[in-house]
């Protein structure tokens, strides 16, 4: 045991020799000059700016996480959005108008608000529409309290049960009331207001117009039918067409909702541009257009009768 012991210190100690030694360089090779690890000021600030371990890792695991880069977009074309001409309307060219009167249908939804009940808002036009369609409804519409039925029984009585007969006294009542008190403008809002007028002149058209559109669909087909073509379907389709752009001649093409429900004071405009340029009266040529469609479609003598009346 103790030669292992001496030959193993002797061998430990010759290793230490030979490293310690200079090394003789060999041909064709450059000796390794030896160098003195010692700790410096340089090593100490390397070491302090190093980051820690933690920190090393945070950053690596960000610098994965993040998105790589995307391939470039082709150039792509700016195109209009169609839905903005329903908030936004596009103005006139005015450079040939005489600018006396009005451009025409002109609206930005930017512009409006809903405000608060009683200002000039749609909260106060909505609650003005339910107002007046609600008084419609109970005082007119509704059989227990309405008098519809009685005012249609009445004309069904005078007429001897003719329909022909009862849509022509409707065609002649309506616009009795209608223009009638639309003559009477200037003298009724000298009495109670150009906003209570409107409320006023709106309420009985409404009336007659609800009971005259119903009497019209229950007795359309009545009386000679003098041609049917509303089994061709692309008769049904033209028909339905040509009704739906009617609507845009009656209804959007100058009307200011708000002064129809008198949110607004009714004013009398004089528009100057828009569709009311090109038909002057764009109301006549959707009133045409309407009731053409539907003779079109019937054709029998009550319809006749009632769109000549129309």
């Amino acid at each position: 045991m103790a030669t292992r012991s001496h030959t193993r210190c002797l061998i430990l100690a010759s290793t230490w020799l030979l490293l310690l030694l200079p090394c003789p360089p060999v041909e064709g090779l450059q000796a390794v000059p030896r160098h003195r690890f010692a700790i410096t000021a340089t090593t100490t600030r390397s070491i302090a700016a190093r980051p820690a371990r933690s920190t090393r890792t945070a950053l690596r695991m960000s610098s994965q996480q993040q998105e790589p880069p995307q391939p470039p977009q082709p150039p792509g074309f700016d195109l209009p959005n169609p839905l903005s001409a329903l908030a936004k309307s596009s103005p006139s060219d005015r450079s040939a108008d005489l600018m006396v009167g009005e451009d025409a249908a002109v609206f930005d939804w930017d512009n409006e608000r809903m405000e608060r009940l009683g200002d000039r808002g749609w909260l106060t036009f909505f609650a003005a529409v339910g107002a007046i369609l609600t008084a419609v409804a109970v005082l007119w519409v509704y059989p227990p309290t309405g008098y519809a039925d009685d005012f249609q029984a009445l004309l069904e009585d005078v007429a001897g049960g003719n329909s022909h007969v009862v849509t022509l006294l409707y065609g002649i009542i309506f616009p009795m009331v209608h223009s009638g008190l639309a003559s009477l403008r200037p003298y009724g809002e000298r009495i109670v207001g150009a906003r209570a007028w409107r409320v006023v002149f709106a309420f009985p058209s409404l009336c007659l117009a609800y009971s005259w559109i119903t009497y019209f669909i229950a007795h359309v087909h009545d009386g000679i039918q003098f041609y049917d073509i509303s089994t061709i379907p692309w008769v049904h389709t033209v028909a339905w067409f040509v009704n739906f752009i009617s609507f845009l001649f009656l209804y959007p093409s100058v009307f200011n909702l708000k002064e129809v429900a008198a949110v607004e004071k009714p004013q009398v405009h004089l528009w100057e541009t828009g569709i009311i340029r090109i038909t002057r009266h764009p109301q006549f040529v959707g009133q045409v257009l309407w009731s053409l469609a539907h003779l079109a479609m019937v054709g029998t003598s009550f319809d006749l009768l009632t769109q000549t009346l129309l």
